[in-house]
């Protein structure tokens, strides 16, 4: 069985079998920038091959392997979600409710708002058309991060519905747990006054379980 080793070059890391290096299609290599992310990705490349589409190997393929065109594609869906992210909506009629909302989310609304001048608007009736918005600044953000921090930052913002919670998390000011807790305000709300059911409980372990995957992926790229 012939090994796979890492190899340093100029400031990339790269893979070889053998004398052949790792190519994730015809022309393109398998690379990280960082030694330790390098070594987790060795780690689990000898391991029995794993799905999961969420562990760190597959993240990083899947990152490495991001074409200009798949980069553009990828900020016009982020934007996608900022449009109507998880924190914006407050089309609800319990007042306990949008007060616990707004004593959780608002202030992260404002700091995202200032950040990169946006005038974000909850959506307090469906029935309202929203305002059209400029994104530049956020736009130019995304375009300046590197392959890997832009698709965690796609990951996370299609899986929680929220760029405006993503953005603190890769900015470190709060955990993936503090994360999960965020975006399912709602749910724990619910479920204080209805139960908390074995089969939400699977699914809210499920949904750390892959918050957890794409955090360790952040911790190595960085």
């Amino acid at each position: 069985m012939i090994d796979i080793v890492i190899k340093r070059i100029d400031k990339k890391f790269f893979f070889y079998k053998g004398n052949d290096q790792i190519l994730l299609n015809a022309s393109t290599p398998f690379y990280v920038f960082k030694k330790k992310h390098a070594n987790l990705v060795l780690k689990e490349m000898i391991k029995k091959p794993n799905k999961n589409q969420f562990s760190v190997l597959n993240l990083t393929r899947f990152s490495a392997a991001l074409t200009f065109e798949d980069r553009k594609k990828i900020i016009g869906l982020i934007i996608d979600v900022l449009r109507n992210d998880l924190v914006l909506f407050r089309c609800f009629d319990d007042n306990d409710l949008l007060k616990l909302l707004s004593k959780k989310l608002d202030k992260y609304i404002k700091l995202f708002s200032k950040e990169f001048k946006l005038r974000l608007s909850l959506t307090n009736s469906l029935s309202i058309k929203r305002k059209r918005l400029n994104y530049e600044k956020f736009n130019d953000f995304l375009i300046n991060l590197d392959n890997f921090e832009l698709s965690c930052v796609y990951k996370l913002s299609s899986f929680t519905k929220s760029v405006i919670l993503s953005y603190f998390f890769i900015e470190k000011k709060i955990s993936y747990k503090k994360l999960f807790d965020l975006t399912n305000l709602e749910n724990k709300f619910q479920q204080k006054l209805w139960g908390y059911v074995d089969e939400q409980k699977k699914l809210d372990s499920h949904s750390l379980e892959i918050l957890k995957n794409i955090s360790i992926f952040f911790k190595n790229i960085n």
